[in-house]
This record gives structure tokens, C-alpha cells and sequence, in this order.
């Protein structure tokens, strides 16, 4: 079998594809997989360090209509030179994983006639996966909300994102973990993702002299993403407060087994992951993000009562100091909120999805339908 991935223009959307490849992987072993992905900076190092091939595809964003004619000119270049890979590599399926990296690759495959799903990771789907849903055999979402808006689509099931499989950790890992913090004492986790961590930085240094007063034993772990690594730990250093700072970690599952509480961005893999480990959270929801997917996603788990928001319009010091204090100081209200969200979880969501894939493969030969490589030899 020969599978191709196809997305990018953000690392969430290539997280739940590897997900999905090595899910691949551990059930086919002989599966050919590759990926298809923009020329942003880190997407061929993060898939071919996890051992997959990588080709990059000509693609941009739309971002106004000013720049329509460059976006249609990228476009077009991108889905020939798609058309161009998909013949060498003859994949039996293609899998959209969103993003504006996904589009000429699934446009592609679509004029070939190779099957395709495409997974659609926010509650509020992307205008690209609405417009292509009609084309595609399969739709695969994380919410039950999702399928409500795909009005064309042949078919729809909610499989849940994929997710790393080291966000799960055991106790043992955990109480053997790298930050030198101690498993007992209250840990809070501030991630502030690849996108605008800086607003997120600078209102956590203001808030953190208030907090050690009010929880003189609180730990921090906190992933500062490429500015400010150096003031945030001088900062912790002078206070006194137990910490560690990185500017990203890969194992992030330590960091969630032993934290309390997290405050993050709301991206759709960092939602799956925060209902897989059932950590309470505090979304500061991106406020750039397209059709404000972000906020939405956040707003899921807020309404369910295991996420509080804040809107970065309104985020100040004394929001953060409020809500982190009233959490970490209520063992209640947060083994609430931990059961909540891992009553939200969806473990099998990856062998849901490649049962998926194989579902449709086995309808294609039974329906005896064309594949792609009888389309290239023109039997059918």
C-alpha cells in the first residue's frame, strides 16, 4: 500500500498525519508513506526526522484579494507539480490533513481519481475543506458539531485527532522527569505555541510575583517558543520559583502528567491532547487564526466545564493571577475538570481513522472502481 499525506502551513495539521502514518506503520509495515507539505520553515525536518519522505509542494495562503491572481498563479503550479509526484509515486490514497498545504495535492488527486479523505481537526472547518468536502470520498472529524456543517459531503464520521503517542505517560515517567520539579507540589505549564507567544510571555512575567504569593510552592514549566527564554528564566530565578524553562520540548507528555494546569493556545491538536491526558486548561485562543478556529475549539471544552477562556484582548495580569489561583487552590474544581476532559478523550482515534482508510480501499476494489494505477495503464 502507498499512502500520501498531504498538508501544512501550520505543525498541528503534521502532527495528527503522523499520527496516522504510524499508526500505518505498526499495521502495515511494508506501507509506503509520503509526505506532501509547504516550503515553511521546519515541516521537511519534523517529517523526515520521524523517518518519512517528504516532498514540498508550491502553496500559499489567500490572505486578502489583493493577492488573489499570486494565490491562483502558486496554486496552479502547485497542483501540476502534485500531479507530477502522485504519477511517480502511484499512491492508493491520499489523506488532506488541512491546511492551505493541502489543497493543490487534493485538487490533484481529485482530477487523477485517486480516493481521498480528508481530516478536518477544528470544530469550525476550514473554507478549503468545505469547498473540497463534495469531491473527497471521506470526511473525518474530532467533534460531533463538525459534521452539522459539511452539507455536500458523501460521507462523514467522527473518528477524533490522532495524537502523539507520547503525550501518554506513566506514573513512573512522570516522577522520573527531566525538569528537576517534584510531583507533588502545584505545576502550572504555560505553552505559548509557535504563533504569538510573546503576548502570552510578557503577561505571565507580570502575573508570576502575584502568584508565588498566593501559592509560595508553586512550580512552572514553561515552553517560551523562540523570544524571551532568557528574561522568563531570570525572572523565575529571582522570584524564587521553582522552574523550567525551554524554548520547545518534544516530550510533552512529561510536562502534562505533571502539571495541574496548563495555559496555551487552542489549537485543534493541542485540544485532543489536553482530552487525553485530561489536564485542565486555560485557552488564550490565537485571535489571527482563520474563521477564529481557535476560540471555538476552546470554547468546546469551556462550555463542557474542563477549559476557562481568555480572549487576548482582555488578557491582563490580574485575569491570570484570578484564575490560576482559584484552580490550583481548589482540589475539587480541578479533579472536576479532569474528568471532564477525559470523558472527552478519544484514545482510539488513529485505528479509527485507518480503519477508515481501509474501508474505503476495500469499497473501491469491491465496487471494482478505478484505481489510480489502472487509470495510468487505462485499463478501468
Amino acid at each position: 500500500m502507498k499512502v500520501v499525506f498531504a498538508g501544512g502551513g501550520t505543525g498541528g495539521h503534521l502532527m495528527a498525519g503522523l499520527s496516522i502514518a504510524q499508526e500505518i506503520s505498526s499495521r502495515f509495515p511494508d506501507t509506503d508513506i509520503v509526505f506532501f507539505g509547504t516550503n515553511k520553515k521546519n515541516e521537511s525536518g519534523f517529517i523526515e526526522k520521524s523517518g518519512y519522505e517528504f516532498k514540498q509542494i508550491k502553496a500559499c495562503k489567500l490572505t486578502s484579494f489583493i493577492r488573489l491572481p499570486v494565490f491562483v498563479f502558486i496554486s496552479l503550479i502547485g497542483i501540476i507539480h502534485s500531479i507530477i509526484n502522485i504519477i511517480r509515486i502511484k499512491p492508493d490514497i491520499i489523506v488532506g490533513l488541512g491546511g492551505y498545504g493541502s489543497v493543490s495535492p487534493v485538487i490533484a488527486a481529485y482530477i487523477i481519481g485517486v480516493p481521498i479523505v480528508l481530516i478536518e481537526q477544528n470544530v469550525i472547518p476550514g473554507g478549503a475543506n468545505l469547498i473540497m468536502a463534495r469531491w473527497v470520498d471521506a470526511i473525518l472529524c474530532h467533534w460531533e458539531d463538525t459534521t452539522k456543517r459539511f452539507k455536500k459531503a458523501h460521507s462523514i464520521s467522527v473518528t477524533g485527532i490522532p495524537v502523539r503517542k507520547n503525550v501518554i505517560k506513566s506514573e513512573i515517567e512522570i516522577n522520573n522527569n527531566p525538569f528537576g520539579l517534584a510531583y507533588q507540589k502545584k505545576t502550572l505549564l504555560i505553552m505559548g505555541g509557535s504563533q504569538g507567544a510573546q503576548a502570552i510571555n510578557k503577561v505571565i512575567l507580570q502575573s508570576v510575583p502575584k502568584l508565588k504569593t498566593l501559592i509560595p510552592d508553586l512550580q512552572i514549566i514553561h515552553f517560551s517558543g523562540k523570544h524571551g527564554y532568557k528574561e522568563i528564566k531570570a525572572t523565575y530565578d529571582n522570584i524564587g520559583i521553582k522552574s523550567f524553562v525551554s524554548e520547545f520540548f518534544d516530550d510533552i507528555g512529561i510536562a502534562y502528567g505533571l502539571s495541574d494546569v496548563v495555559i496555551c493556545r487552542a489549537g485543534a491538536n493541542t485540544v485532543a491532547e489536553i482530552t487525553a491526558v485530561g489536564i485542565p486548561a486555560i485557552f488564550i485562543p490565537y485571535p489571527y487564526a482563520t474563521d477564529n478556529h481557535q476560540y471555538w475549539n476552546a470554547y468546546e471544552l469551556a462550555r463542557m466545564g474542563g477549559a476557562l477562556i481568555i480572549k487576548q484582548d482582555e488578557l491582563k495580569p490580574e485575569k491570570i493571577v484570578e484564575l490560576v489561583s482559584n484552580l490550583l487552590t481548589n482540589d475539587e474544581k480541578l479533579n472536576n475538570m479532569k474528568k471532564i476532559n477525559s470523558s472527552l478523550s478519544k484514545p482510539f482515534a488513529a485505528a479509527k481513522v485507518v480503519e477508515k482508510i481501509c474501508q474505503i480501499l476495500e469499497k473501491k476494489k469491491t465496487k471494482n472502481e478505478p484505481y489510480f494505477t489502472k487509470l495510468l495503464s487505462g485499463n478501468k
